[in-house]
């Protein structure tokens, strides 16, 4: 059975920024923490209240700074180990008349796609871990708010007097 389900985000509302390092952009950047009332929803109905939750996002790109785009490493060589595994498997098979097709697509695709996926593990070069990346990232000195220009308040944290906005 096909089922719709995913998360709605109501009342979004600025609540903090921080320079910050996006995966996404492979750059250090400003980020803003975004607050919303998230709600699960199937077949477009919503259903489970889930409460406030606030979500980072990249003012360059505006996806999640610390959620990588890629695919890890693990799955792509889990990938070659499991394409090589049916690569063996379609060569041991004896070849019988009604399947005859679908085991010669396996023999000749299983290791053709084996090396091509292997080809881009080797290839892909090594990025940098976030945790050296965030050492690199200076903190955020602002004195005026980004959003509404108004100045920061000092205190246990930099906030916005005009909008509230907390500086990380």
């Amino acid at each position: 059975m096909f089922i719709i389900h995913g998360v709605y985000h109501w009342w979004p509302k600025r609540v903090a920024f921080r320079n910050d390092y996006c995966l996404s952009c492979q750059a250090a950047s400003r980020s803003f923490a975004i607050r919303t009332f998230d709600v699960g929803h199937i077949f477009w109905i919503p259903v489970l209240p889930v409460g406030f939750w606030k979500h980072w996002q990249c003012t360059r790109c505006h996806s999640e700074p610390h959620t990588s785009p890629g695919t890890r490493p693990f799955f792509k060589w889990t990938g070659v180990c499991l394409l090589a595994l049916l690569a063996v498997i379609s060569w041991v098979e004896p070849v019988e008349p009604p399947d005859e097709w679908v085991n010669w697509l396996f023999r000749i695709g299983a290791p053709l796609g084996g090396v091509v996926l292997l080809v881009n593990v080797l290839r892909t070069p090594r990025t940098l871990s976030l945790r050296k990346a965030l050492k690199s990232v200076t903190p955020a000195a602002d004195i005026l708010c980004p959003f509404c220009a108004s100045p920061l308040l000092a205190g246990p944290r930099w906030f916005c007097s005009g909008c509230g906005v907390l500086r990380y």
